[in-house]
């Protein structure tokens, strides 16, 4: 005979359920809030902060439920099928908050957490609220209400376990997180449909039996029969949705896409989007110049690089980088063995085996689709010449020094190990400590320098004067290279550790292209000046709070202001208002003065206008500002070639090709530049350069017939 305790078995698999669907809510929080916010301390902190407090407010509200239900287990099915639309409603409340001008003029602390609560406070609350009216069942339907209670409360811990194991070890990987809110919310529909029919009258006629159970009237049966009817037909809108979200076929996909059931990427001109187990990555390929390409991590753009010319390194730090090794092994094509804790877009790494071939070149990258992505979208060949490690930077340091103590040499000696695994405001603070740079020291050769680059505001510097005592306690020698040439707001700082002396004054020389090369070599003043605002911080093991030591610049980020704005700029120049789109951009110049595609954007809806002579100003001091900046010289150039003034247009067009030789639409410029000038000759040199890089151009194969010349050169 089956005692009362026994028939609670389906009480404790829902209360595991609802556990699991909670657990894998939030961890699927902190996954689809990175796309805007990136992974921190800070965003972790909202998404527990959240969660918690939806569950507790649940929790509050589904005890009044239960109390006050005249049909518990209608009422059951009703809060299953809100949770499941709830949870389906993250996929929007997410994007809106992600986008919302509103918030991204916000401090980071509050956007964060105003962000978490716009998407995530109605799933946690409406999930919450499942766990006390179970109890209730559980209580109702047991003679032994401690067991009862006890057993529903092991139950819902379980389930919470396993959705947070089974979600974070293989559901992320395998579905994505937006799959994930999607399946989640069909099985939290099933789970409504099956209590609606525990809610039914051929149920109801079973529990009438049952002394301790409520009295059912005709009615009750009637609105239960209907309930049913309602559920089933609300579990086949989710099915329908479900089926949208991953059934193949181009129009499952477009309707999919169009109500945001499919996941893909936020950027535009994507060409390469995955979510892995660490990150969303995603490749983008420029208009008109699908060679130069941009490799995000979550939110933050990681790395550029030009896959025509892949000697031009684009961010400022890598040419740091690269000083540093011209620096140490000469200005030749020796090669180097580099260890490089990071791989981001193995832009670096490419770059040197190709500078220094037979260079002994290992990268250590936790992430697997990091390596894949760069392989498929960001021109790192899949026989690269590199010895390329998917394992945790420590965990390698470690194993190699274990290694090399079993047998001496096992892992020889480097000339440089350089770490570039800081990422925004997320920092593996284990990367960061005394005891890992020790570790890191005796890798090095002799004359072996230790490079590690971070993000942090000088005018702050917290986490700049602990990595820099750090530096200090374990090398005889510590210097450092910002990435701009005036210290003050957020930007990347290059620190460097040997056992000799190095001259970091004259590091602008030892890059292999000194013109593009704008940078500061911080001194003793700078230094003191760090220790005096921060005072003494050496980082260790057990104390390492590098979110705190950033705190400072994160309150002062005004990154959202300037988001907030460009966002405003753009909108407005796609409806065609180009005065408000003016101002807007100017109001971001006002937060950032010299941000380069705020500029850019500003100089492009002059031109929109008709101003021509404000666009003129604009692109003048972004070549100023950023001499390599081949658009800002092109759309110059072509403004100053419709004004008449051709000199000055050819000499941007031609310090463009200087840069970036791989530009058919500027060669062909030139070509009809030149033959406005009556040079022939030259002007049929340009369009066969230009065929050579384009060689499907219509234009041009009409432009060399219109003057009688052959597509290639004789």
């Amino acid at each position: 005979m089956k005692t009362r305790t026994q028939g609670t078995f389906w009480l404790n698999a829902t209360v595991c359920l609802s556990g699991a669907a909670l657990m894998t809510v939030e961890l699927v929080a902190s996954r689809l809030i990175a796309r805007f916010l990136g992974s921190s301390l800070y965003t972790w902190t909202g998404v527990l902060g959240v969660i918690l407090a939806g569950m507790s407010l649940g929790n509050y509200l589904g005890g009044r439920m239960a109390d006050g239900a005249r049909n518990l287990r209608g009422r059951v099915a009703v809060m299953f099928f809100a949770s499941a639309a709830a949870c389906l409603a993250i996929l929007w409340l997410n994007g809106l908050a992600g986008q919302s001008p509103a918030l991204m003029g916000l401090s980071w602390p509050a956007r964060i957490l105003l962000h978490m609560t716009w998407a995530f406070l109605l799933p946690a609350t409406v999930l919450g609220t499942i766990s006390p009216m179970i109890a209730k069942l559980a209580i109702d339907r047991s003679t032994q209400t401690g067991r009862a209670i006890g057993t529903l409360y092991a139950w819902n811990a379980v389930g919470s376990i396993a959705g947070t194991f089974v979600t974070g070890f293989y559901l992320t990987a395998w579905l994505g997180s937006v799959r994930i809110v999607v399946s989640m919310a069909l099985v939290l529909a099933a789970l409504g449909w099956l209590y609606a029919v525990a809610a039914s009258p051929r149920f109801a006629r079973r529990r009438h039996t049952d002394p301790h159970g409520p009295t059912r009237t005709h009615t009750d049966a009637g609105d239960a029969a209907a309930g049913v009817i309602g559920a089933s037909l609300g579990l086949a809108v989710f099915a329908a949705l479900f089926a949208l979200a991953l059934a193949p076929g181009e129009t499952a996909a477009k309707a999919g896409d169009w109500l945001g059931l499919r996941d893909g990427p936020l950027e535009a001109d994507a060409i390469y989007f995955a979510e892995t187990q660490y990150q969303i990555l995603t490749v983008t390929a420029e208009p008109g110049n699908p060679a130069h390409r941009s490799f995000f991590q979550d939110k933050l753009k990681h790395s550029e690089v030009d896959l025509s010319d892949l000697g031009d390194l684009k961010y400022p730090y890598m040419r740091i980088y690269d000083a540093l090794v011209n620096q140490q092994m000469g200005r030749n094509r020796e090669p180097v063995r580099l260890l490089l804790l990071g791989g981001g877009g193995y832009v670096f790494p490419n770059y040197l085996s190709q500078q220094r071939p037979g260079s002994e070149l290992v990268v250590v990258e936790i992430d697997p689709g990091v390596t894949r992505a760069a392989q498929l979208a960001f021109g790192l060949p899949q026989d690269a010449p590199l010895e390329i490690v998917h394992m945790d930077a420590r965990n390698y340091v470690a194993d190699a020094l274990r290694q090399n103590r079993a047998q001496p040499g096992a892992v020889p000696p480097f000339d440089l190990i350089v770490c570039d695994s800081v990422s925004d405001y997320s920092v593996p603070y284990q990367l960061t400590t005394l005891e890992f740079i020790e570790q890191v020291r005796q890798l090095l050769k002799p004359g072996g320098v230790y490079v590690m680059n971070l993000i942090d505001a000088f005018d702050a510097g917290g986490f700049m004067n602990a990595v820099a005592q750090t530096f200090e306690a374990v090398f005889p020698f510590r210097g450092a290279v910002s990435a701009v040439p005036e210290l003050g707001p957020r930007n990347t700082t290059v620190f460097v550790g040997a056992n000799q002396p190095m001259p970091l004054e004259d590091i602008a020389r030892w890059t292999t292209r000194p013109d593009t090369f704008a940078g500061h070599v911080l001194d003793a003043a700078d230094f003191a000046a760090l220790r005096q605002r921060n005072g003494v911080c050496v980082l260790t093991d057990d104390y390492a709070p590098v979110e705190n030591l950033l705190a400072p610049v994160v309150r002062m980020d005004r990154m959202g202001l300037l988001n907030a704005a460009v966002r405003r700029g753009i909108r407005a120049a796609e409806k065609g208002d180009l005065p408000r789109a003016v101002k807007a951009f100017e109001r971001a110049l006002e937060v950032a003065p010299n941000d380069e595609s705020t500029l850019l954007n500003l100089a492009r809806v002059h031109e929109m206008a008709d101003a021509e002579s404000a666009a003129l100003d604009v692109y003048a001091r972004l070549v100023q500002l950023y001499p390599a900046n081949v658009m800002a010289r092109n759309r110059a150039a072509m403004i100053l070639a419709r004004r008449g003034h051709l000199e000055p247009a050819l000499e941007q067009w031609s310090a463009s090709l200087d840069i970036q030789p791989a530009q058919p639409d500027v060669l062909n410029n030139l070509g009809a530049l030149a033959l406005q000038q009556g040079d022939r000759e030259r002007a049929i040199l340009y369009w066969q350069r230009a065929l050579a890089y384009a060689p499907d151009a219509d234009i041009l194969r009409k432009n060399l017939a219109a003057v009688g010349a052959p597509p290639a050169a004789e």
